[in-house]
């Protein structure tokens, strides 16, 4: 199958962000040169329709970080590697995450594609309905509006879906939507295969080349087995994950 990738910050802070989202600029080009030379990376929504023979990898990136823009965008430029970056509509203008200006300069550029990340990063399985629906329009809405550009495409915070959200996903007139491991892959919960500071080049080797999917499954099993609570949650932003031996 094709492998899209999470990513969320490329720096080093002192301590590991929680959920070890960050990734230092050297490893994250170390990744790069390894996939230039290995795999094919193809834009999002190519993903959606070749087929999984193919075996493409797709980049993403969720939050909005401003060193999406200073740090990242410089090295994926040099590949010459699309990305799709997912932008919470609120966060944009606060300390450390892209401002207005950022985002309308990073959304003109020929690799990059920008899609909704929700509102507030809420997570949307614990949402009324009414509120999930606010979220998924007024996002879209706002960040249409900032970059002057469709905003069809959105990623659900956390990684949280079930299928009454694909439902209302569609319904509220996105083209496609991603989670991580929650919900049923379909076209409104496409899994995504989670980067972080843990991932050596042996894991990101590993991720990459479809093992994260069948390591999660028997994670999954053995909780259910033992009466636990699945209870992590596979991406994030700062303030609310709790990662798994394989995030």
């Amino acid at each position: 199958m094709h492998s899209v990738l999470v990513y969320h910050t490329i720096s080093s802070p002192p301590q590991p962000l929680p959920g070890d989202i960050d990734i230092p600029a050297e490893r994250f080009e170390q990744q790069l040169r390894w996939l230039s030379r290995w795999r094919r990376i193809a834009k999002l929504p190519e993903t959606l329709r070749a087929p999984e023979s193919d075996r493409l990898v797709a980049i993403t990136f969720d939050d909005g970080f401003r060193d999406n823009l200073t740090v990242a965008l410089p090295l994926l430029e040099r590949f010459e590697m699309p990305i799709t970056l997912f932008v919470t509509a609120g966060f944009v203008g606060r300390e450390g995450y892209l401002s207005p200006e950022e985002l309308r300069e990073i959304s003109r550029h020929p690799l990059v594609t920008i899609g909704a990340h929700g509102f507030w990063h809420r997570h949307f399985t614990r949402l009324p309905l009414l509120d999930a629906r606010r979220e998924l329009i007024e996002s879209r809405r706002l960040l249409s509006h900032l970059t002057g550009t469709t905003v069809d495409f959105m990623a659900w915070p956390y990684g949280e879906c079930d299928a009454h959200l694909e439902q209302l996903s569609e319904e509220c007139g996105y083209r496609a939507s991603w989670s991580v491991w929650k919900g049923n892959n379909a076209r409104h919960s496409r899994w995504r295969v989670p980067l972080g500071c843990r991932d050596n080049m042996g894991r990101f080797i590993a991720k990459v080349s479809g093992a994260y999917f069948p390591i999660k499954f028997i994670e999954r099993k053995l909780n259910q087995v033992r009466g636990r609570d699945e209870s992590f949650q596979d991406t994030g932003t700062v303030g609310g994950e709790v990662a798994s031996s394989w995030k």
